[in-house]
């Protein structure tokens, strides 16, 4: 003779694991804290915008044509900290009767590189300076004023301990993921305040498309002094 289960057993079986999910619910918060007592406490840092003006002294070539090598290296490294060209505020400041000649120059150049109308100065009457440029040997200064995204030092926090300990070497996680987004928009301020979308340009995509597949790339900045008057 066969004996059927009561039906009241299934709601008997959930009356009996309740209490128990209510355990494990309670310990949830003493296990967290204990297990992220184990780690160090940090948050990945956001990057942030501000305005940041940057100042580089250079030296004019010796045939007076263009830039050292070391100070065309400089100048460009610190126009692409800037962000984009034609967003930044530049100008010119010549020391001397020979950056006084090559300043307008460098102004055509940069322009020509994308630059919105770079302004070149008069030669300061600050003596005590135009001393220090001559000792140190600069021609001209250029100045750059722009919004700059400030992005957090994503580098490995403890390089001689990341292989044994991966979480507390490396240090916080998404730092790196925040800071390439950071640096692909082209405006900062999309960092910081919301804004309606521009019309889509299909022709401009498709020809960064083509220049990307035949190899013809084009520098985000590169003073060029070779097609300039």
């Amino acid at each position: 003779m066969t004996k059927t289960l009561p039906r009241h057993r299934p709601a008997n079986l959930a009356l009996a694991i309740l209490p128990l999910m209510l355990l494990l619910a309670a310990c949830e918060t003493p296990i967290h804290a204990m297990r992220a007592s184990r780690f160090p406490q940090t948050v990945a840092e956001a990057p942030t915008v501000e305005p940041r003006a940057l100042a580089l002294a250079l030296q004019v070539s010796a045939d007076g044509q263009g830039l050292t090598p070391e100070s065309l290296r400089q100048a460009n490294a610190m126009l692409g900290s800037q962000g984009r060209l034609h967003a930044q505020r530049l100008s010119i400041t010549p020391f001397n009767a020979r950056g006084e000649a090559f300043a307008q120059r460098l102004a055509s150049a940069l322009a020509a590189s994308g630059a919105n109308a770079p302004q070149v100065l008069a030669i300061p009457a600050d003596a005590e300076r135009l001393e220090v440029a001559q000792r140190q040997r600069w021609d001209l200064e250029l100045q750059s004023e722009a919004l700059a995204v400030i992005t957090p030092d994503c580098s490995v926090a403890k390089p001689q301990d990341w292989m044994v300990h991966p979480y507390r070497g490396v240090g916080p996680l998404g730092c790196a993921n925040r800071a390439n987004i950071a640096r692909m928009v082209s405006d900062p301020r999309d960092l910081t305040r919301p804004r309606t979308l521009e019309g889509a340009d299909g022709s401009a995509a498709a020809l960064a498309v083509e220049r990307y597949q035949t190899g013809e790339l084009r520098d985000l900045i590169d003073i060029n002094f070779d097609n300039d008057d």
